[in-house]
């Protein structure tokens, strides 16, 4: 399969994980760079918190996969991501003069992660049944 057609099969893909989970809510993005041959792909809570699933990844990397294949690697990489996510850290990473109420903010990150734990008890039912 050609590169473009591989990226679109990835995106195929996303789409369902971010459908099946609820995961875009307007900024989460599944986007192919064809000049360097990466794909990028991230995830949003209802929040509006955005998580990278897939970062300087070629997409040749999921040459001679199936749909499902790549589906499973998805889900198996947003699980990490989500096991990864420390509401701290992602609130030092991201607070700056524009939040008036930081403990505000930290509450939000706190509601992302228990959202999360939850679509990773889901993804590991679904992944059982694959």
């Amino acid at each position: 399969m050609k590169k473009q057609g591989l990226a679109q099969a990835v995106q195929q893909q996303a789409r369902k994980l971010w459908d099946n989970y609820g995961l875009q809510k307007g900024y989460a993005e599944c986007e192919y760079f064809a000049y360097s041959d990466q794909i990028f792909l991230s995830v949003e809570t209802s929040n509006r918190t955005t998580f990278t699933v897939l970062e300087d990844v070629p997409v040749s990397k999921f040459k001679n996969m199936t749909s499902k294949d790549i589906y499973i690697d998805l889900l198996e990489r947003l699980l990490v991501v989500i096991d990864d996510f420390e509401p701290e850290e992602k609130y030092n990473e991201l607070v700056g003069d524009e939040y008036d109420s930081p403990e505000e903010f930290k509450a939000m990150l706190e509601q992302d992660k228990e959202e999360l734990l939850e679509k990773a008890k889901e993804i590991k039912l679904e992944l059982d049944k694959l």
